[in-house]
């Protein structure tokens, strides 16, 4: 039977989880656990033919190609990067307890050394998609948009949105993941550091796009077929064959921006954690936590998991 996976972008959901009501537990703010455990339980149900599989980040080979890629996270200068800086210092103490209660979940963890999430997440939706499987990616973050196709489904669980095959122009603009490739590449992406070529923003790189199909039909139809009358074209256009600094940063931006570049070097320091589901254990950690309503009734609040399910099963 061909695989099904629901693939988490751990840290995506587990920030979002972290900027709810505040739970503290002595001095440990506990909220992006106990609202990671939930959520997950959610989807978890929701997909129960799929494998889950959360993927944390390591870090992005991304920085030896571009020093400055998303460097603006790192800054802590206004009053609101101070804010997020806090909430980030503080959900990344409340990391290691999300791993271990996935762990005693038996839920599946993957990480790399060189790897954000999406790289990974890309590379295990090819190969399920390869050998007939389907994929389920459950992020809020839209670069992962790319790899909608054939058998691969994005869901958004922090706005409620699904993005398939069928409705991929309707939500982006563009008819191909490809276009949506070449549009973050043309317009940059203010949220990873990585300015876009100047000129164009989001919205001129749909039209631009839509009208030309992608960058090399442009200069093929400009520089050589002469298809494209470049004296008519907008200012704008017209930069992106005479200066060829804007060709340099496209090209380098794609390399930033395709999750399937050749430019993307092998895992380093891959690590699989297929987890030990233990209910013991996970009734203590909740308990130690406070998370009454989770041991409240904990067989049924653990039946949605694959291994408990499967050892529910067995012992009826």
């Amino acid at each position: 039977m061909a695989q099904k996976l629901l693939l988490i972008d751990g840290n995506n959901l587990g920030h979002y989880y972290n900027n709810s009501k505040p739970l503290t537990i002595g001095s440990l703010k506990v909220q992006a656990i106990y609202n990671f455990l939930k959520g997950i339980r959610q989807f978890v149900a929701l997909f129960q033919t799929h494998k889950p599989i959360v993927i944390w980040d390591g870090a992005s080979w991304r920085r030896m190609m571009f020093a400055e890629y998303k460097e603006n996270r790192e800054r802590r200068e206004t009053k609101s990067e101070i804010r997020l800086a806090k909430l980030k210092d503080e959900y990344k103490l409340q990391v290691p307890y999300i791993k271990k209660a996935l762990r005693m979940l038996g839920i599946a963890q993957v990480s790399a050394l060189n790897m954000e999430a999406d790289d990974l997440g890309a590379i295990l939706t090819d190969r399920c998609i390869a050998n007939g499987g389907s994929v389920v990616l459950l992020t809020g973050d839209k670069d992962w948009l790319q790899l909608v196709g054939p058998g691969v489904v994005w869901r958004d669980p922090i706005h409620d949105r699904v993005v398939t095959e069928k409705n991929f122009k309707d939500f982006t603009g563009l008819d191909t993941t490809r276009q949506f490739v070449e549009m973050k590449a043309l317009a940059g992406d203010s949220g990873d550091n990585v300015p876009g070529v100047g000129g164009i923003g989001e919205k001129g790189a749909i039209d631009f796009l839509n009208k030309y199909g992608s960058f090399t039909n442009f200069t093929n139809g400009v520089l050589f077929e002469k298809t494209i009358d470049f004296d008519t074209l907008p200012k704008k256009f017209k930069a992106l064959v005479e200066d060829e600094e804007k060709t340099i940063i496209f090209s380098r931006n794609i390399d930033l921006v395709d999750l399937r570049t050749p430019r993307r070097p092998i895992p380093l320091n891959l690590q699989i954690d297929h987890g030990e589901p233990d209910a013991t254990k996970f009734q203590r950690f909740c308990e130690i936590l406070l998370f009454n309503s989770i041991t409240k009734n904990l067989s049924e609040w653990l039946a949605v998991f694959p291994a408990f399910r499967e050892s529910l099963h067995a012992a009826a």
